[in-house]
Parts: C-alpha cells; structure tokens; sequence
C-alpha cells in the first residue's frame, strides 16, 4: 500500500519566513516534476508503439503558468543570540512566521482577524539555450543510428548483405513479416529503431533508444 506522506508530518507553530517559502517553492517543484515524468513516459510510449509512432505524435505538456498564494501569517521579528560580551550582527535578524491555522489560534487564543497577509508569486522562467533544440539537424543518420541500434545487446533479427554487414531482416523464423522504422525525435535528441510484425500482434516488438550525440544505445523493449 502506498505510504502515507503525512504519517509522520508533526504541525509546528513557527519557522523563518525564508523557509517556509522554500518549502512552498519546492511543493510546486515537486509537482511539476512529476507532470514533467508523466509527459516523458507518455512521449516514450508514443515512439515505441508500432501504430502511434508512424504518426509522429507529441505527448502533451503541462505546467503552471503561474502560482499565486496568499498567506495568512502571525510575524514576529527574532534575533540569533550572540556569544556574551559581543554584539550580534544585523543578518542574525529574522522574521519568523506562525501560520494562523485553526490549531495556532486555539492554542494561542490569537486573533486570525490581526494577522498579516504575504502574496507569493511564483512564475516559471525558461532555462538559457544555446539555440533551439527542436530545429537543430540530427548529427547522426538515419542508417547510422540503425546500424548502432543494430549492434546493440536488443534482439533485432538480422541477417547478412552481401558486404557482410548486419542489416535487418524481413521474415522471422516463424515466417512473420517483419518491418523496421527509424524515427528521430528531435526535442529528445533521440533516435527510436523499432522492429516489429505487422501481421502478428503477438510477436513483441524489439525497440532501442539511439543518443543523437554519443552514440549510446538504451534497450527499451526486447522481445
């Protein structure tokens, strides 16, 4: 069963201001990461599927055009002690938040109508490019990158040309048909070499993943 993310979650009545939004921050972090996943998955599912990779489909990205909060908080201004016989410095200064939950004003006998409101804005800013990925040309070739996918660990079925180079073959030894596609995703930097039936949905296809820039070859499916 999944664990609950709240079993030891322990309710405190003050932090630093600063901290509290670094935790709001990375709440909203966490979130769109795992938009980000979802989409990514989705996207890998679409390259290696015998039937949605031929039309060149594009998961669906979501993100947060902008998150506003409004806060309603009891501030209080603390200072860090100083060693005795010296002075603190300015930066010990801080201003610590207590949240005005039902809990706090009932523990505090405080006045929710007097406490102060902080807006927080967060808005997602785009990373710094060198130049757009998507029309960047692919620095391998189609036949490179399934020569490289061809000589990885993916069980491809192959055979021999007349050079004695591995190339893939058309029938498997059952004497399915076989057809093999390369595609290049250009926003992934990917090459997608997938090898499959068309005539025998029970034979699993075999599909591995060719890096753009290295070379390197991920399995992703091997029958």
């Amino acid at each position: 069963m999944p664990t609950d993310p709240l079993a030891n979650a322990v309710e405190t009545f003050a932090a630093p201001i600063e901290h509290l939004i670094i935790a709001l921050g990375q709440g909203i972090s966490q979130a769109q990461q795992a938009m980000d996943l979802n989409a990514i998955q989705t996207q890998e599912k679409i390259d290696t599927d015998p039937v949605l990779a031929q039309y060149g489909l594009q998961a669906t990205w979501y993100q947060f055009p902008s998150v506003n909060m409004q806060l309603k908080l009891s501030l209080s201004i603390a200072q860090d002690q100083a060693p005795s016989g010296t002075r603190a410095p300015l930066s010990s200064v801080r201003i610590v938040a207590q949240p005005t939950s039902a809990s706090f004003v009932t523990h505090f006998n405080y006045d929710a109508q007097a406490a102060s409101q902080v807006n927080v804005t967060i808005v997602p800013v785009p990373p710094p490019k060198a130049g757009d990925q998507t029309s960047t040309p692919p620095q391998m070739t189609s036949d490179a990158a399934q020569t490289a996918a061809l000589a990885s660990p993916a069980a491809f079925v192959t055979t021999k040309d007349a050079k004695g180079n591995k190339v893939p073959a058309t029938v498997d030894s059952k004497g399915n048909a076989l057809t093999l596609n390369v595609s290049f995703n250009a926003a992934a930097r990917l090459w997608y070499v997938m090898q499959w039936a068309p005539s025998n949905a029970t034979v699993a296809p075999v599909v591995a993943a060719v890096d753009d820039g290295t070379g390197s070859v991920r399995v992703i499916v091997a029958s």
